[in-house]
């Protein structure tokens, strides 16, 4: 089925996530670079200029796989991916189908629905 599709991740590197200017300390380019290479076959990375959820930085949704959309699973959004064992949290995540699919990992915590969060901006 040509239309099926692994899951998708947008990571915020827009207006305040990822950037220095919200988040000194934190090694951006590492953070991206896991996402981008390590989420595994029928994964795609998206960078995205905001989520709208400036307070909770670095954030980064999971979609579903098309299959698990199709099961009722919905875009899961994990919050503060400010570190590259987060991130590879992340990416472990999504090589195993991600929302709907497998559960997420426990050092993510708390991994919401875009109902479960407050939007704010900068």
């Amino acid at each position: 089925m040509g239309d099926e599709r692994g899951p998708r991740v947008r990571m915020c590197r827009g207006c305040c996530c990822g950037t220095r200017a919200k988040l000194p300390d934190v090694d951006h380019d590492a953070v991206a670079a896991v996402l981008g290479n390590d989420l595994g076959p029928g994964a795609e990375l998206r960078v995205v200029d905001c989520l709208w959820a400036c307070d909770l930085a670095n954030v980064v949704v999971v979609n579903p796989a098309t299959a698990a959309r199709a099961s009722g699973a919905r875009p899961a959004w994990v919050t503060e991916v400010n570190t590259v064992d987060r991130a590879r949290a992340v990416a472990d995540w999504v090589r195993r189908g991600g929302p709907g699919l497998a559960e997420p990992p426990a050092e993510l915590g708390e991994v919401r629905t875009a109902a479960g969060l407050r939007r704010t901006t900068a």
